[in-house]
């Protein structure tokens, strides 16, 4: 079996300009689950201490030098906290994404809600491909997500879970 890389790269090969869509909890970042009302403004650190998953990470940076690809943060988060502790996050431990392509979905500012939650970052691949990508690869570790963005994007993404990375 081909590795994730490999894979990667010959989708790259059938496609002019692909965009990567990379979840950050539980794919790039060890998920630790906050139960509610734990995040409150006096509340810093719980995301920004997180525990890099550097197998992904070094997959991903080996990726991020394939010509035709940019490689894209698509996660959602909570609150205002956690949005701005992830993108602290993502400098420290993936500095090779670039910040403005980083799509964090913030529940707390109204940027999705839990009827919208399996297919917001669909919607947002389907925004980015709309603006000059031919094609779109997902990597997320949930299975709801990723079906949701399959069911919405057909042939246009190759959805991958996280498991594909590590095995």
């Amino acid at each position: 079996m081909s590795s994730f890389y490999d894979r990667v790269k010959e989708i790259c090969s059938k496609y002019k300009k692909v965009a990567m869509f990379i979840d950050m909890d539980g794919t790039i970042v060890e998920y630790n689950l906050y139960p509610d009302g734990v995040i409150t403004p006096e509340a810093k650190g719980l995301f920004v201490n997180n525990k890099p998953l550097k197998i992904v990470l070094d997959e991903l940076s080996k990726i991020n030098k394939i010509e035709n690809i940019d490689l894209y943060i698509l996660s959602m988060s909570r609150s205002y906290i956690i949005a701005d502790e992830k993108k602290i996050w993502l400098k420290k431990y993936a500095d090779f994404i670039d910040e403005n392509n980083y799509i964090i979905i913030n529940k707390e500012a109204g940027d999705y809600t839990t009827e919208n939650r399996n297919r917001i970052k669909a919607d947002k691949i389907i925004e980015k491909l709309n603006q000059g990508y031919d094609h779109a690869i997902f990597l997320d570790d949930d299975h709801k997500v990723l079906q949701g963005a399959m069911k919405l994007l057909g042939d246009k993404c190759d959805e991958f879970h996280v498991s594909s990375v590590i095995s």
